[in-house]
């Protein structure tokens, strides 16, 4: 049977696919957009709140009245009820931390919530997210009153509650806001085009986001770096891996050709921390790695700094995919509030490759 349509890629690659208003990223010059302005710049001098208040509205925050307003949506969607802490906890039972926290995404919405008019929904849904993300690790819910990057922190589990380490925090947080259409974030605007409810839209994220060539690379890099420390000599064993042809977990990207924007504020961030052993370790792994790696445009990327980073906070691997979720929840409520409003389901065409018509054993054709 001749093909309809013809062949493609799988992965979509180079495929326009969606229209945005949300962000753009310029993978040949290094450059990430959100709304118009700078990622990194963005992350380097805003809180968490400001920049998920310009990814979901458009503008940044105009004035005190509207951080107020922002900051009250999000206290005022913040708790969980016992009963939904008990469902998030239960659901660790048998599973990856991961798996348990996409199914349980869809506590992060309730009937209050999506009564709301589409703004006030996403601030409400994108409040009770850290608490989503506690109760499914066993913590106590981190109060409402509490900044979103302490909140995240707490819900983390970290063990460093200091000024820089909170402001190291909400760095990533920021950085991970948005970044395009991602394989996570298409999945919450295809769950949203069918009509989806922003909580099942999320889960289909995070359930995206919890792949190893997605959000588990931050884990990968981690132990990579623990690998590299517990070796003694991270140079030599950056070395060992380029001549044996081995991957670096935390180098290269999908979209970058050359140096990952996002890393210079994280790292910046790192080393305001003062005590930081695993970014020592970072360094001079990236150090050893950039002669070797980069002249084939394989540069270190955000998963190698965020995973010495959450390493340092003593946040454990099995939460990574956690941390990314608290930072980029805000992107995938503003693609779900864009392609709703848009109404339109996605639906491609695909190749087919089975067998032609055949008969059934005893029919004729």
């Amino acid at each position: 049977m001749a093909s309809l349509v013809a062949p493609t890629d799988g992965s979509l690659e180079g495929v326009l696919v969606a229209r945005t208003a949300i962000a753009h990223v310029d993978g040949l010059a290094g450059r990430a957009l959100i709304r118009g302005y700078l990622l990194q710049e963005l992350a380097e001098r805003l809180p968490y709140e400001d920049v998920a208040f310009l990814v979901l509205h458009g503008e940044l925050p105009s004035g005190s009245a509207d951080r107020e307003r922002f900051a009250a949506s999000i206290r005022a969607g913040a708790e969980l009820t016992e009963h939904d802490r008990s469902i998030a906890r239960s659901l660790r039972e048998g599973r990856s931390e991961a798996d348990a926290l996409s199914a349980a995404m869809v506590l992060a919405e309730d009937a209050t919530a999506r009564a709301a008019p589409v703004a006030e929904r996403c601030a409400r849904v994108l409040g009770r997210v850290p608490s989503v993300v506690a109760a499914v690790a066993g913590f106590a819910p981190p109060p409402a009153q509490w900044s979103y990057a302490r909140r995240s922190l707490a819900a983390l589990g970290a063990n460093r509650l200091d000024d820089a380490s909170l402001r190291a925090l909400e760095v990533l947080l920021n950085l991970e806001s948005e970044h395009g259409l991602s394989a996570s974030t298409f999945a919450c605007r295809v769950a949203a085009s069918a009509g989806a409810n922003a909580g099942p839209s999320l889960s289909a994220a995070c359930a995206t986001l919890s792949g190893e060539r997605h959000g588990g690379a931050t884990a990968q890099a981690r132990a990579m770096l623990e690998a590299a420390q517990a070796h003694g000599d991270p140079a030599a064993f950056v070395r060992a891996k380029h001549a044996a042809k081995e991957r670096l977990p935390g180098f290269g990207h999908r979209v970058y050709k050359v140096a990952d924007p996002r890393v210079p504020p994280l790292r910046a961030a790192m080393r305001a921390m003062g005590h930081a052993p695993l970014l020592e370790t970072c360094e001079a792994v990236a150090t050893a790695a950039t002669p070797l790696f980069a002249p084939k445009g394989v540069h270190p990327n955000i998963d190698l700094y965020g995973a010495a980073l959450l390493g340092t906070l003593g946040v454990d691997p099995s939460r990574y995919v956690a941390a990314f979720v608290l930072g980029i929840a805000c992107g995938w409520l503003a693609h779900w509030a864009e392609v709703r409003a848009e109404g339109r389901l996605v639906r491609p065409d695909n190749e087919y490759s089975g067998p032609s018509q055949r008969a059934l054993p005893g029919t004729v054709l």
